[in-house]
Order: C-alpha cells, then sequence, then structure tokens
C-alpha cells in the first residue's frame, strides 16, 4: 500500500483502540510507516461515527468498543471526498479498490 499512497502523496494517518505502547509495538513487528493515533476511548472514533454498533461484535477486554474498519480520504481543507467502511472487521481496504479512486479524485 505505501508505494500506492506515495506515487499519490497521500499521508497515511491511522486511529486504533490500541494503547500508545502496543502501536508502538506493532510498528516494530510490523514496520509500519505514518502518524498512528491511540484512540482507545474512542473519542476521534465516535466524533466520525464509526464506532462499530453491532450487537455481535466480539469484545475485548478494557475497550469501550471497536471502530467500523473504514478508509477515508480526506482533503487539504479537511473535507471528506471518499468512504469506504465494512462491517466486516477483519477486511481493510486493499490497493485494487484504493488505486482507481485516487486516480479519480487526485489526478
Amino acid at each position: 500500500m505505501r508505494p500506492l499512497l506515495d506515487e499519490f502523496h497521500v499521508t497515511l494517518i491511522t486511529v486504533s483502540t490500541d494503547t500508545v505502547s502496543e502501536i508502538k509495538l506493532g510498528r516494530k513487528m510490523h514496520g509500519l510507516k505514518g502518524t498512528m493515533l491511540a484512540d482507545n476511548k474512542l473519542k476521534i472514533i465516535n466524533q466520525f461515527g464509526l464506532k462499530n454498533q453491532n450487537l455481535n461484535n466480539f469484545r475485548i477486554p478494557f475497550r469501550p468498543g471497536l471502530p467500523i474498519p473504514t478508509t477515508l480520504l480526506i482533503d487539504d481543507t479537511g473535507t471528506v471526498i471518499w468512504k469506504d467502511d465494512t462491517n466486516q472487521y477483519s477486511k481493510r481496504s486493499d490497493p485494487e479498490r484504493i488505486k482507481p479512486i485516487l486516480e479519480k479524485l487526485l489526478s
């Protein structure tokens, strides 16, 4: 995904219910780059309306819930210009899905 984001000069920011220490560990294990925000109280997630309200959602101890897996494309004025989300927690946007959107909106 990184080469695709770099091609279109897109800055990646992730928001996770993980703690700062969990994010640091994940960054080292997976070689992740970009800005990664810890939101274990769901403040940012709730502001975007992305809390998963599914009652069958699995629970994580000491966490108030989980977000809906979502990709937002936000322009330099802060406006959301594209949104991709799913109710399947393990499903994420992939480069094949995002590339045509980036070509259409940013070329």
